[in-house]
């Protein structure tokens, strides 16, 4: 036998010795080389067996299962997320600007259309204030006044409302929400409400408006004072009148205003028949293109 396993028959001795040394022998071996030449990885010359080199010591080898290995994405993937991410945060804030910019052009816009149709209005209408005026107050139930007892005042003042100057806007006077008082001194004698009523252009009107009050007490002092300024004919009070207003542009009725007015005014005498002897009233209006 020679190298690689093959035999070559040149010399008749080795063929003679051949049969001496077991034929069959050798013919077993050739069968079986070459029953297995026809699978080269079952031969011992062709099989080879590759072992992993172990771990260094002081080291662990962990396996982890292959779906659960997540790639880490590169570098230039982050930066062109953060670039994205600035992008629309800018679109967002310009969109919120613009937004903003919109609302703010439309305010001034509604503000400037509101500012020319007041102006339009003043100038079409030219409203002006009324003028108030009290003419009488009528006073009963203070005759008798003392520290010792109590009284029921009431007084019914009657007042002049003019508004001739306005041609062209009414004047809605309501009774609800409104009231009428009466002092003397500080202290509130009688209340009442004011009368509804509508007040047409260039119109003037006189309104009668009540007031009563019940188990009223003076201290000595004001009771003497009261009875000192019946003898010379001069008793002070003051009348407060507030009443919500509403204007009759056209066809339009505005929203109601209060209309404040306060009088101080002095009577000869505590009876229905009593004359003013002197009075000033001032009135408070939040309308502001009112004028005097």
């Amino acid at each position: 036998m020679v190298p690689h396993g093959r035999v070559h028959p040149s010399s008749s001795s080795a063929s003679a010795v051949a049969p001496a040394t077991g034929s069959s022998d050798f013919s077993g071996e050739m069968n079986h080389s070459a029953a297995s030449s026809s699978d080269p990885s079952s031969s011992p010359l062709y099989s080879f067996h590759f072992e992993k080199p172990p771990p260094p010591a002081g080291t662990y080898v962990v396996q982890i299962p292959k779906d659960k290995v997540f790639r880490v994405p590169p570098p230039e993937n982050a930066r062109l997320f953060d670039h994205y991410t600035r992008r629309a945060r800018r679109r967002r804030h310009c969109s919120c600007l613009r937004i903003c910019s919109y609302l703010l052009i439309t305010l001034l816009f509604l503000a400037a259309a509101l500012a020319a149709s007041a102006t339009a209005v003043y100038l079409a209408f030219k409203p002006r204030r009324p003028d108030y005026t009290l003419q009488s107050l009528a006073v009963s139930g203070l005759g008798n006044a003392s520290a010792a007892a109590a009284f029921s005042p009431e007084f019914a003042a009657v007042v002049r409302c003019d508004n001739s100057r306005n041609g062209k806007i009414g004047v809605h006077y309501g009774g609800e929400g409104s009231s009428v008082a009466v002092y003397y001194g500080g202290v509130r004698l009688a209340s009442g409400e004011w009368p509804a009523f509508y007040q047409g252009p260039r119109n003037v009107t006189t309104v009668a408006a009540a007031a009563r009050g019940a188990g009223i007490r003076f201290s000595d002092r004001m009771a003497s004072e009261i009875a000192a300024a019946a003898r010379i004919r001069s008793v002070p009070f003051g009348v407060d009148v507030e009443v919500p207003v509403r204007l009759q542009v056209g066809g339009v009725r505005t929203w109601a205003v209060p209309v404040r007015v306060r009088c101080a005014v002095a009577v000869d005498k505590l009876a229905a028949d009593a004359k003013v002897v002197s009075k000033s009233c001032g009135v408070k209006v939040k309308f502001l293109f009112w004028k005097d």
